[in-house]
């Protein structure tokens, strides 16, 4: 039998620290990587360590108003992402203590306004892709448009979560197929998805770059490998698509901005080698992978 998981292990540090430790143990036991979500429950836990007496810990309505109180400037989303985590939380707590109250989601009078996704349109994914060819290097990073500009194309023209993305290693692609394996992605499904062969020697091409800066790579290698010789983080992948965006000259205004996820939208026209709408529909797109 495994041993209970210690609440300074986790880095809890509130009265209800070693609840929290066994809530954060269930949810891994039941298949959830709750990797946001567990950076989420730290900041719940420093929060509570200031409103909780050790005596009596008991999370009251007042507290749960409080935590998801809005801050600044933020989206109804935000809010509406730590009413769900201390929801979830509550029903936890409430097996051990009947007092707690889960609270309800309407009595917070959060309104999620539907979000609409920005998809590309035909001249901009042209452009986008060629400004993917054009990233300027970042500090240590000589090679970043050959890295992250390859991984930006790969998201649009393959519809990758950005997660999926990060975690590819070289053994997942394929070459002879010309596919890559998608593994234990979302609800810890796997799956293979084609690659148009302009986009394959572009990965091939990335390859190359990264092992003569990085020297040889072994199969459990990051595909796209960062300057510290792990995967890039998710908030270097944004800056790169942020810097591809300006490039290309694509806005992100408050009425029209676009996320990362979003070029995962409809890319379904844009992955099949042989569907009229592949990669090379783009104008520009065929150059730019023999530039």
């Amino acid at each position: 039998m495994s041993a209970r998981p210690e609440a300074s292990d986790c880095g809890f540090v509130s009265p209800l620290a070693s609840q929290l430790a066994r809530f954060l143990a269930l949810k891994h036991a039941m298949g959830y990587r709750y990797r946001e979500e567990g950076r989420a429950l730290r900041e719940l836990d420093c929060f509570l360590s200031t409103r909780l007496a050790a005596a009596d810990p008991l999370v009251t309505p007042a507290v749960v108003h409080e935590y998801v109180a809005r801050r600044g400037t933020e989206s109804e989303t935000t809010r509406a992402h730590r009413l769900t985590l201390i929801r979830e939380v509550c029903r936890f707590l409430r097996l051990d203590d009947a007092r707690v109250v889960v609270p309800d989601r309407r009595s917070l009078r959060i309104v999620r306004q539907k979000f609409l996704p920005r998809v590309l349109s035909r001249d901009e994914g042209s452009r986008f892709l060629q400004a993917c060819t054009q990233l300027p290097p970042g500090q240590g990073s000589p090679i970043r448009a050959a890295v992250l500009g390859t991984a930006l194309r790969l998201l649009y023209l393959a519809g990758l979560r950005a997660g999926e993305l990060l975690r590819l290693t070289h053994a997942d692609l394929d070459l002879e197929t010309g596919t890559l394996r998608i593994r234990h992605s979302k609800f810890n499904k796997s799956r293979l998805v084609p690659l148009a062969p302009d986009l394959v020697q572009r990965i091939v091409e990335c390859r190359v770059t990264t092992g003569e800066r990085h020297g040889a790579w072994q199969s459990d290698t990051p595909l796209f490998l960062s300057p510290r010789g792990d995967r890039y983080s998710i908030t270097a992948l944004r800056g790169a698509f942020h810097d591809a965006l300006k490039i290309a000259g694509i806005e992100r205004t408050t009425d029209s901005r676009i996320r990362l996820h979003d070029l995962r939208h409809y890319a379904e026209f844009r992955t099949t080698p042989s569907n009229r709408f592949d990669a090379r529909i783009f104008s520009g797109c065929t150059a730019a992978s023999s530039a």
